[in-house]
């Protein structure tokens, strides 16, 4: 009876922290500050995972700009990629950076559009929510989950296969 309860136990901790939203502040970066993170890409910089409202810095040096992401059902704004010139900075949000922000219009507030670099591009947002990007050569996946919801997950399958498999073994009752 014990291990039944402490199996349930562990499958509901396990559901209750998977449901539990992430949640964000509001980020308001300057091209000084300077990113912890580094951004995930391969080892030719042809792909870089970018998830939103995360401050990233890529491990090379990109023309600065911003990317406008539009709903696919209508017009609105719903997300806006940044690369900040703070590098070299020509003026206008344009010039040579290396750090990245992905807004998202579901946790935090969006760069107004006056602030919006003279390259700006518009693109309508992937229905899957990871839009693909292809700029500097590089393919930018914008929106995918952070890293912390690949560590949840793994976890929660691991408990699960740990618990399937003490289930399957015979107890002594069984023989």
């Amino acid at each position: 009876m014990s291990f039944r309860f402490a199996s349930a136990a562990m499958c509901f901790a396990g559901l209750l922290l998977l449901s539990l939203p992430g949640t964000a502040a509001p980020i308001a970066i300057s091209t000084q500050a300077t990113a912890t993170l580094v951004a995930s890409c391969n080892t030719t910089f042809t792909l870089c995972l970018i998830p939103e409202n995360i401050p990233l810095r890529l491990p090379f040096t990109a023309f600065a700009g911003d990317v406008v992401l539009t709903d696919p059902s209508s017009s609105a704004v719903s997300d806006v990629f940044r690369i900040f010139n703070n590098v070299v900075n020509t003026g206008r949000g344009t010039g040579l950076g290396n750090m990245v922000f992905l807004y998202s219009s579901d946790d935090t507030t969006l760069p107004s559009p006056s602030t919006y670099s003279a390259n700006v591009a518009f693109i309508t947002e992937d229905r899957s929510g990871i839009t693909s990007f292809l700029g500097n050569g590089t393919n930018y996946l914008l929106g995918v989950p952070e890293p912390q919801t690949f560590q949840l997950l793994s976890l929660a399958v691991a408990a699960i296969a740990v618990l399937a498999r003490r289930r399957s073994r015979p107890t002594r009752r069984d023989l």
